[in-house]
């Protein structure tokens, strides 16, 4: 491990608006603020909203300067890169924003039906490992036991193919899809979204690629879709 890192995770421990829970502990007991977070933590009853797969936390933060009337926590496994964001929430004096490192698998142990929104921003599609993709069903029905009644998902991405997997999923599974463009910056949409990128997704729109968005109500339980089989000759 780099000395840069260490220096980070050292750093990491003082920050006061990242939680850095093991996942023993949380496969053991739920953690101590699991349907608690506004209450006790943001001391406040504004609506919770989670990005998951949050990297540097840009999108977490970019959403909580727009809108100081809502909670946000970023979460993400890489201490390392949640480093950042944890810095400039202390920095800026972000008040409603915090991070949490942790599995994605291990939400259910962190928050309870509290959370109004789910922002996955610019995933890895997993090509080959259909059932890793953020959005596929073993991760949806995580997602459920944590959302509040009405609660929804949005996919923002650069995958063609994750966004029609995700559609399609949705669809055959009686989601309400609430929007939904395969090129958001040519689609009205693009004036009704935060105006925040990453840069990830300057780096794809420098690349010419197109910036796919869905978002849908998860208010049921999502089965998996059924393999496509060949047409006999």
């Amino acid at each position: 491990m780099s000395k840069k890192k260490l220096i980070r995770f050292r750093a990491n421990k003082e920050f006061e608006r990242l939680f850095e829970p093991s996942a023993l502990d949380l496969i053991e007991r739920d953690h101590e603020l699991k349907g608690r977070w506004n209450s006790d933590f943001f001391k406040n009853d504004n609506d919770l909203v989670l990005e998951l797969g949050c990297g540097r936390g840009e999108y977490t933060i970019g959403l909580a300067r727009l809108n100081r009337d809502k909670n946000y926590i970023g979460v993400d496994i890489k201490g390392s890169r949640l480093f950042f964001g944890a810095r400039v929430i202390e920095e800026e004096r972000i008040h409603n924003a915090c991070l949490v490192r942790s599995q994605i698998e291990l939400v259910p142990a962190i928050f309870d039906r509290e959370v109004s929104q789910i922002w996955l921003t610019f995933p890895d599609p997993r090509p080959d490992r259909v059932r890793r993709r953020l959005t596929a069903p073993n991760f949806l029905n995580r997602y459920r036991k944590i959302l509040a009644d009405n609660g929804t998902i949005c996919l923002k991405t650069d995958s063609r193919e994750l966004y029609e997997f995700t559609l399609e999923l949705a669809g055959k599974n009686n989601l309400e899809i609430l929007e939904n463009t395969p090129d958001l910056y040519a689609s009205p949409l693009k004036d009704r979204m935060p105006q925040i990128q990453t840069q990830y997704e300057e780096k794809f729109l420098a690349a010419g690629k197109k910036i796919c968005f869905l978002q849908f109500r998860l208010d049921r339980e999502v089965a998996p879709l059924k393999p496509k089989t060949a047409i006999q000759s």
